[in-house]
């Protein structure tokens, strides 16, 4: 164990090294089958303060929620609470089909399925974030007014007034955070409960070990918080941006990566669900042709619903990234879950945040 511990913080080290612009890094790996369950931090807390990071810290999860969103919300299909094939007409509140029909959606035509699948064709409200060429998009209305407290019907009226549908409900692949933040609706109108407190009882926090996982601003913040860790877009530290900037389905989810390591490799044994076929429906990869105009953060050709499988050191690996630098990933073959951050939005284009897969894979066969 001191030995991959040691290992560990050399990756970590050597990853700060080469890539400046990270303020930190976390490693955590968990390998019951080999006794493993290790984290290992380097790099600052805070870049204003210089304060250290420290393993165990807490941080704002990102686009990782949207596959607690998916897993809550395939609980509630495995227990005949909704259809994957119900339509937007049937699962969301009148004032949000509204806007959306303002736009030219076929609210009548977009299914559950199409939207845990990115291919409802719904538009990114947050598509600037990988398209430098948009201008006056929702990253910088949140670097004008990053105290602003955004509604879920703002975010998708937002998504409405800066673009059009990328194609009709089914005919292509577009990552989309404003179709998460539908789903997050669906979750909330069909349990009585917020997002936030229905993921925790559909997915099981409590049975699976998360103790330090919650809906950021709207649940209690667990009583013992491990101190955060602040992430950054460029020089900007994100933690002055009010958490609805990303709250409502698509982000919202504070966590450490113990916690986040626990849950998916919980979700990929099939710890989630009751049934076997859940998972398989969670894991089956769509071939819709990719829409050439959509958001592309170097996501993984291979698409589920809110999920992505890719391949590293020779394995297969499932999981999600997070904007402001999170990687989460679990191999089920190896009985291995690395998750990882580099707290930075904004790194080059040839930084690869699953590339820590193939290096932990190495560590440990060697």
């Amino acid at each position: 164990m001191k030995g991959v511990e040691t290992q560990l913080q050399a990756l970590a080290e050597r990853d700060l090294a080469v890539w400046p612009q990270m303020p930190a890094r976390l490693i955590h790996v968990l390998a019951p089958g080999l006794g493993i369950d290790l984290e290992v931090a380097a790099g600052v807390a805070d870049l204003a303060t210089g304060e250290p990071l420290h393993p165990g810290a807490r941080f704002r999860i990102a686009s990782v929620t949207k596959s607690f969103v998916a897993a809550a919300t395939l609980r509630l299909v495995e227990d005949g609470r909704l259809s994957l094939d119900a339509v937007l007409d049937d699962l969301v509140a009148a004032e949000t089909l509204d806007v959306l029909r303002e736009g030219g959606y076929a609210t009548g035509e977009i299914t559950l399925r199409l939207l845990l699948t990115h291919t409802s064709g719904i538009y990114d409200f947050a598509a600037d974030a990988y398209d430098d060429s948009i201008a006056d998009g929702f990253t910088a209305q949140c670097m004008k007014e990053p105290t602003r407290r955004w509604t879920r019907l703002e975010q998708i009226g937002f998504a409405v007034a800066h673009g059009r549908p990328y194609g009709p409900p089914g005919s292509v692949y577009a990552y989309s955070d404003t179709g998460a933040c539908l789903v997050g609706e669906v979750l909330e109108r069909v349990t009585g409960q917020t997002m936030g407190a229905a993921i925790r009882e559909l997915v099981g926090y409590e049975r699976l070990g998360l103790t330090h996982t919650w809906h950021e601003s709207i649940e209690p913040e667990p009583p013992d918080l491990p101190h955060l860790s602040h992430q950054y877009e460029g020089e900007i530290d994100v933690a002055g941006y009010d958490p609805s900037v990303d709250l409502w389905g698509g982000g919202g989810l504070m966590s450490t990566c113990h916690d986040l390591a626990l849950f998916f490799r919980g979700l990929l044994r099939g710890d989630v669900f009751r049934v076997p076929a859940t998972l398989a429906t969670m894991t089956t990869v769509i071939d819709t042709p990719h829409a050439p105009e959509a958001s592309d953060d170097g996501d993984p050709p291979d698409t589920a619903m809110f999920l992505f499988r890719t391949e590293a050191g020779g394995e297969t690996w499932w999981g999600h990234g997070g904007w402001w630098g999170t990687t989460a990933w679990t191999c089920p073959r190896r009985d291995l879950t690395v998750v990882a951050g580099d707290q930075q939005a904004h790194m080059p284009d040839d930084f690869d945040r699953r590339t820590i897969l193939a290096d932990v894979l190495g560590h440990l066969d060697g």
